[in-house]
C-alpha cells in the first residue's frame, strides 16, 4: 500500500506541474479540456491498435447470420436458427478479442490519470492538530492555496479562506462550488493523505433530482462522462473507428 502511495505521490507531483496552466483556468475548463484530450487519446488507441477492416468483416458476418436466424425462426426451423445463433455468438467472441488490445491500453491509461483527477477534484486536505480539537492545513488548487481551520467540538466548524461554515456546507472557490464532504481519519485506496483529513468534493452540475450514489449534484466523474461520451463518438467517426 505504501509503495502504491509513493508511486501516486510522484505521479501527482508530475501532473500538477504539467497541468497547472489548465487547472488555473478553473475546474470547469480544466475538466472540459481533459475530456477532449482523453476522448481523442482513447480514440487514437482504437485507431492504432484495432484491425478496423477485420472488425467490419466480422460485423458484416454477424448481420448476415442474424438475418438468416430471423428467417429461420419465421420458417419455424429451430435447428437452423440455433446454428445461426451459435455462429453469431462465436463471431461476437472474436469481436471481443479484437477489441481487447485497445481496451487494455485504455484501461492502463485510465489507471494512470484518473486517481489524480479524484485527488484534484475531490481533494483530501491534510490537517495537523495544533491544540485540542483544532486542526489546520491548506487547500491547494490550480497553484493557489487557502488556509483551512477545523474546530472539532460539539459541532464541527470550518474556516476555509475567509469563509466560515459547518460540516456539510458548501462554499465557492476557484469558480466552482465545493462541498465539505468528510472529516476524520483518512481512508480509501487512491488517497495519499495521511492522518486527519478534510475531504472536499467539487460540485460541477446541480441536479433537479437526487441520484442513489451521486446525490443531487454531479461530481468530476459525472461531468467527465457527459463530456467524453459524445466527444469519443465524434472522434471515432472522424478517425473511421466504429
Amino acid at each position: 500500500m505504501s509503495f502504491i502511495a509513493d508511486i501516486l505521490l510522484t505521479l501527482y507531483g508530475v501532473y500538477n506541474i504539467i497541468f497547472q496552466p489548465l487547472l488555473a483556468l478553473g475546474p470547469y475548463w480544466a475538466m472540459a479540456i481533459f475530456s477532449v484530450i482523453l476522448a481523442f487519446t482513447f480514440s487514437m488507441f482504437y485507431k492504432m491498435l484495432l484491425d478496423v477492416e477485420r472488425q467490419q468483416e466480422i460485423k458484416d458476418k454477424i448481420n448476415e447470420y442474424q438475418e438468416k436466424m430471423k428467417e429461420a425462426r419465421e420458417d419455424d426451423d429451430s435447428e437452423e436458427a440455433s446454428e445461426h445463433m451459435k455462429k453469431t455468438l462465436e463471431l461476437n467472441q472474436k469481436m471481443m478479442m479484437l477489441n481487447f488490445k485497445p481496451m487494455l491500453a485504455t484501461m492502463f491509461f485510465v489507471a494512470l490519470i484518473f486517481p489524480w483527477f479524484g485527488a484534484t477534484f475531490s481533494p483530501a486536505v491534510e490537517l495537523t492538530e495544533q491544540e485540542d480539537n483544532i486542526y489546520t492545513g491548506e487547500f491547494v488548487y490550480g497553484g493557489e492555496s487557502v488556509d483551512v481551520t477545523v474546530e472539532n467540538s460539539s459541532e464541527t466548524t470550518l474556516t476555509i479562506g475567509e469563509e466560515e461554515m459547518t460540516m456539510g456546507d458548501s462554499f465557492r472557490m476557484h469558480g466552482i462550488d465545493w462541498n465539505t464532504a468528510r472529516f476524520g481519519d483518512n481512508g480509501g485506496w487512491f488517497s495519499t493523505a495521511e492522518g486527519t483529513i478534510l475531504r472536499l468534493q467539487a460540485e460541477f452540475i446541480p441536479l433537479p433530482f437526487s441520484l442513489p450514489i451521486a446525490g443531487n449534484v454531479l461530481n468530476w466523474l459525472g461531468f467527465y462522462i457527459i463530456m467524453a461520451m459524445p466527444l469519443t463518438f465524434i472522434f471515432r467517426k472522424l478517425l473511421g473507428v466504429s
